[in-house]
This record gives structure tokens, C-alpha cells and sequence, in this order.
């Protein structure tokens, strides 16, 4: 099963479904996705903070919906590299 670390690229549909199934993070928690077919291209689920904001940021200049983790999984999304990355350097 891949990991983050061995992807360089924009993962796959497959490996997107691979991450998301290793999130044991709990599925109704909300996240923070680009809404399925949004022109940004978004394939990734981002962690909010206490406030509801975006851990990292985001990474597009598109719109936000707020989901929960187990509906963004669903719909082909991935964790966010950058918000995971944040989280742990918080810990």
C-alpha cells in the first residue's frame, strides 16, 4: 500500500482511495474540501482548526465546502499532505 512519502506527483484515483482508507481519523469530523468538479481540480480533504479554518491554507484560490471525512473519502478526496504535516509538527 503506498505512503505519502512515495508519491511525487498528484496521487491516482486508486492511490487517493489507498490515503483516504488509512485516515482512522473519525469519519464525522468536518473537513474542508473544493466541491466535486470544481475547476481548481481540488482532490484533497483539509483539516479545520478549532476556529474552522483551513490548517494549511488551502491550496487554490476556489471555494470551500465544509463535509464531513467519511462523505470527502467517498467522493474520491485524500488527506491533506500540508495539514497532516502541520498537525504532527504541533504535537
Amino acid at each position: 500500500m503506498p505512503t505519502r512519502e512515495h508519491i511525487d506527483q498528484k496521487p491516482t484515483s486508486e492511490q487517493r482511495s489507498e490515503l483516504a482508507a488509512q485516515d482512522t481519523r473519525d469519519d464525522d469530523d468536518r473537513v474542508a474540501t473544493t466541491p466535486n468538479g470544481a475547476y481548481t481540480g481540488g482532490y484533497a480533504y483539509h483539516e479545520l482548526d478549532g476556529d474552522g479554518e483551513i490548517v494549511c491554507g488551502g491550496h487554490s484560490e476556489g471555494h470551500f465546502v465544509e463535509v464531513t471525512r467519511g462523505e470527502a473519502k467517498r467522493t474520491g478526496k485524500t488527506p491533506c499532505g500540508k495539514c497532516e504535516w502541520i498537525l504532527e509538527l504541533k504535537r
